[in-house]
C-alpha cells in the first residue's frame, strides 16, 4: 500500500470514529447550540465569535469538515469532546493536517450548528484571543 493511500485510510477510520453513531448519540443537554438567549446579540465580534482550541483528528476536503478534539468551550457551556465541523470557504484545510494543535473560531449562526470561521496552528496550550483573526481586521468588526 503506498504511503498516500494509507495516509487516506488513517485519515478516512479517523473521521469516521469522529463521525460515529456514538457522537451523534452523545448528550448535548446545557450546550448551547444555537440563538437561544442570544436573541438581542450585539454586532461586535464577540456577540458572534466564539473562540476554542483543539487537535485535529480527521479532515474531508470533499465536505469541508475538520474533525477536532477540542478542549471545554465555556462560551458555549461545551464539555472537552470530539466532533466534526463544516468549514468556512475562507479557510484553507489543505494547511492542516490530523495532529496539529490548533485555535479555531466559531461563528454564531441563527439555525444548526455553527461553522469554524477561523482556523489557524498555535503554538501555546493557552487560548489567544483574536489568534486566527485575519490581520488588519479590527476587533470590533462584523463578519
Amino acid at each position: 500500500m503506498s504511503f498516500s493511500l494509507k495516509r487516506f485510510v488513517v485519515v478516512a477510520a479517523a473521521f469516521g470514529f469522529v463521525l460515529s453513531p456514538a457522537y451523534a448519540q452523545m448528550s448535548h443537554e446545557g450546550m448551547d447550540h444555537g440563538p437561544a438567549g442570544h436573541d438581542q446579540m450585539d454586532h461586535d465580534r464577540s456577540s458572534h465569535m466564539v473562540e476554542g482550541v483543539g487537535t485535529v483528528v480527521a479532515i474531508d476536503l470533499e465536505s469541508r469538515r475538520i474533525g477536532l478534539d477540542h478542549a471545554p468551550v465555556p462560551d458555549l457551556k461545551w464539555p472537552a469532546m470530539r466532533m466534526a465541523f463544516k468549514v468556512g470557504d475562507g479557510v484553507d484545510l489543505t494547511a492542516f493536517q490530523p495532529g496539529d494543535k490548533v485555535q479555531f473560531t466559531l461563528h454564531r449562526v441563527e439555525k444548526g450548528a455553527y461553522p469554524i470561521a477561523e482556523l489557524c496552528v498555535r503554538t501555546s496550550d493557552a487560548m489567544v484571543p483574536g489568534l486566527c483573526m485575519p490581520r488588519g481586521e479590527p476587533e470590533s468588526s462584523v463578519k
